[in-house]
């Protein structure tokens, strides 16, 4: 959530009681990471991140735009890219223009992003991601030689539902589909009360609705299959709804593109705004983010 969310940002979530029927698309939402095995509330981790879809909504992403039920989605907060910054001539010029434009790299000193290598073309420059009136100015400026997408690929197979439940199982689809982060899809999100044939095609999709989000019992899984009281179940009714969320910086984001649905009994609530701002790359006069606190999250 980079850029519409900052590190430092402490967030007030207004509550969400389970069957609450106000998460609208768009929403940012704070929910359990749904692949984390079932523990006290107390001990999960939070995770935040956009409702892009809800139960009911086919959802796909061509060239990184999302589009539900065949007619592109409004892009809200503040979208990143991952680009390759190729410059002439790395440096004080160059980084202070990045810093100046919000451009930080949370895993170096200061924030700071470092010279690095294009693995493709082995010129000098930096990895960086931005929204895009960010690369528009770069673009434009006399240090850059080009400007590339950067993002975007993840090992073939790696997201879902190829892989049924991320981290835990190693459960796998016999039809894998070969998605990537900003090509994905088809894909319908599945609503509560609707009915679904099982097959290889699509049984890893309900894998985890069926093995764990909705706890039924007896279920396994074998030869491509869910498996029932050692049984291929070919038909289940959804018993709940679920949501598809992204990242709003989308080539770094674990979200729903590599773990699946967020169910609705895992919802925390909705951020709501900043309610308090600590800048971890500023001095001690300037650590407060005064003009960040109160701000409403769009």
């Amino acid at each position: 959530m980079e850029r519409s969310l900052l590190v430092g940002d402490y967030v007030f979530i207004s509550s969400l009681p389970t069957g609450d029927a106000r998460v609208q698309r768009n929403d940012v939402l704070a929910f359990y990471a749904p692949y984390e095995p079932l523990r006290a509330a107390g001990r999960r981790t939070h995770l935040v991140k956009r409702c892009v879809a809800v139960g009911g909504d086919t959802l796909v992403i061509r060239q990184g735009q999302v589009l539900l039920n065949g007619r592109p989605a409004p892009n809200r907060g503040q979208l990143q890219t991952t680009y390759f910054l190729e410059v002439a001539a790395p440096g004080d010029e160059v980084q202070a223009a990045l810093r100046a434009h919000g451009i930080v790299d949370n895993t170096e000193p200061g924030g700071v992003p470092a010279v690095s290598t294009n693995p493709e073309t082995g010129t000098l420059g930096y990895l960086i991601s931005c929204p895009d009136t960010t690369a528009a100015y770069l673009r434009r400026q006399p240090y850059t030689r080009a400007l590339t997408v950067a993002g975007g690929r993840v090992p073939a197979g790696s997201l879902f539902p190829d892989q049924a439940d991320f981290r835990i199982s190693g459960v796998r689809s016999a039809v894998p589909r070969h998605w990537q982060l900003d090509n994905f899809g088809p894909l319908v999100v599945p609503k509560k009360g609707q009915v679904v044939n099982l097959s290889p095609l699509n049984a890893t999709i309900y894998y985890k609705i069926v093995a764990q989000f909705e706890r039924n019992s007896g279920i396994t899984w074998r030869d491509g299959m869910i498996q029932q009281n050692g049984r291929p179940l070919t038909q289940y009714t959804i018993k709940q709804n679920y949501y598809f969320v992204l990242g709003d910086n989308r080539h770094n984001s674990e979200d729903s593109r590599f773990w699946g649905f967020v169910p609705e009994n895992q919802l925390v609530g909705k951020a709501a705004f900043v309610w308090f701002s600590l800048d971890p790359y500023a001095d001690v006069m300037h650590k407060i983010r005064w003009r960040r606190i109160g701000k409403a999250i769009e």
